[in-house]
């Protein structure tokens, strides 16, 4: 279900090509192994004809390689090894479409989280000096050597690093204590000051923008990838398996991490992309900490509304993220004497909730708030599901799509009205 969505939203023209390269790549092999067969027949007829329909061949068995290799890249590209949100599973897609050695430790998360919450001591490049964590500030101070962040004498910087890389757990209670504390202080730093999520937005666009048109697009199709797999796999887990894993992460903290970034993917932009790669790097490193970055924002980082979805798990949430149209509109309310049933009104403004302002009507065609003085147009075209889809310019739903809603619910009240 959700792979060949995955597969028909890529761009068509990508698609066509890797059609043709897998469906070459498997007549050119087909072909190969006859020639394979007539070779071995004119070798026991005469050596000197073998080497020759060997040669004949050559190219056609260097078009076989590039095909198989060209095939084997195009599986790459939907194949994700490892669906856990960690963060150096997160960040080995990047390196992989940027065709680069992805760094160790210490350089992975200063690349991409700069000073958040490791200090680079000034030296002369050229001299090895051990890391180290300071409680008091919940810091690691690193020296770079030879242009690498320098990571060795220090098995505790190790254990934390890899606690928060998510390749390691450790088993000791003092890292692991070091660890959960410094990602509550950058959440914190990231919610209070306010110059700390601009630099830390700029630095993965900044990152981004190294890769070609191309390797963005390997990245932004890998993500949508690992979005889809990520919550089916944690669908399949067991309650004690997700509970007792060595990364464990509250259920609704994960969803909404993962929903976030789907919903950034589905805009097919630039920032779209940049914000989607932001929320799976901060859900990768914060973790269960990062839950007051979901409580504080959603999707593109400001205050937003969230979307009900029917039973309200993940996968739930994508589907109909995805596939609006297989969901039925119904409503269940009895306000029928108002111009628009069962919609709920926010200044654009303020965001205060106009249904709760005294005196308020939505057969006015504007209503200025009472709480900043804002004038709101009511009108039926400025109704969206969400806050998210408002700020995206989507619909997602049609007027008649509410009308018919609407029109059924008459229809139950009275029906029940008869009884």
């Amino acid at each position: 279900y959700f792979s060949i969505k995955s597969f028909i939203s890529r761009p068509p023209s990508s698609v066509f090509i890797d059609v043709c390269i897998y469906i070459y790549g498997y007549c050119v092999r087909l072909h190969y192994k006859v020639l394979s067969l007539l070779i071995k027949g004119l070798h026991a007829t005469s050596p000197v004809l073998s080497w020759y329909g060997f040669l004949s061949c050559f190219p056609l068995f260097s078009f076989v390689v590039l095909a198989d290799n060209k095939v084997m890249n195009s599986e790459d590209e939907i194949h994700i090894e490892h669906p856990e949100l960690r963060l150096g599973y997160i960040t080995e897609f990047y390196y992989r479409a940027k065709i680069a050695r992805m760094p160790k430790q210490l350089d992975l998360l200063y690349t991409w989280f700069g000073d958040l919450f490791i200090t680079v001591r000034e030296s002369d490049l050229t001299v090895k000096e051990a890391p180290d964590y300071a409680d008091s500030e919940r810091r690691i101070h690193a020296t770079r050597y030879h242009n690498y962040l320098y990571s060795g004498g220090n098995n505790r910087i190790t254990h934390i690093t890899g606690r928060l890389v998510g390749t390691s757990a450790s088993n000791k209670d003092k890292e692991k204590a070091a660890g959960e504390m410094i990602q509550k202080q950058a959440v914190r730093r990231i919610l209070t000051e306010i110059e700390v999520l601009p630099s830390l937005l700029e630095r993965i666009n900044d990152l981004l923008s190294e890769l070609s048109e191309e390797q963005g697009q390997y990245l932004h199709h890998t993500l949508y990838d690992y979005c889809l797999k990520a919550a089916d796999y944690r669908a399949q887990q067991p309650d004690y398996d997700r509970d007792g894993e060595l990364f464990a992460m509250d259920e609704e903290i994960f969803s909404q991490f993962i929903y976030n970034a789907m919903v950034q993917l589905l805009r097919y932009e630039w920032e779209g992309l940049v914000y989607a790669y932001a929320w799976l790097l901060f859900g990768s490193l914060f973790r269960n900490a990062g839950g007051r970055l979901t409580r504080t924002y959603d999707s593109s980082f400001v205050p937003l509304h969230r979307i009900p979805s029917e039973d309200g798990s993940l996968i739930d949430q994508l589907r109909y993220l995805l596939f609006p149209e297989q969901y039925e509109q119904y409503y269940t309310g009895d306000d029928l004497e108002k111009r628009f049933p069962g919609i709920e009104w926010y200044c654009d403004n303020c965001f205060d909730h106009l249904n709760n302002q005294p005196g308020f009507d939505d057969h006015l065609d504007f209503w200025q708030c009472r709480k900043c003085g804002h004038i709101n147009p009511i009108r039926e075209d400025q109704i969206y599901e969400n806050e998210e889809d408002r700020n995206f310019g989507t619909r997602r739903r049609t007027r008649n799509d509410m009308k018919d809603a609407i029109e059924e619910r008459k229809k139950q009240l009275q029906k029940k009205e008869g009884k």
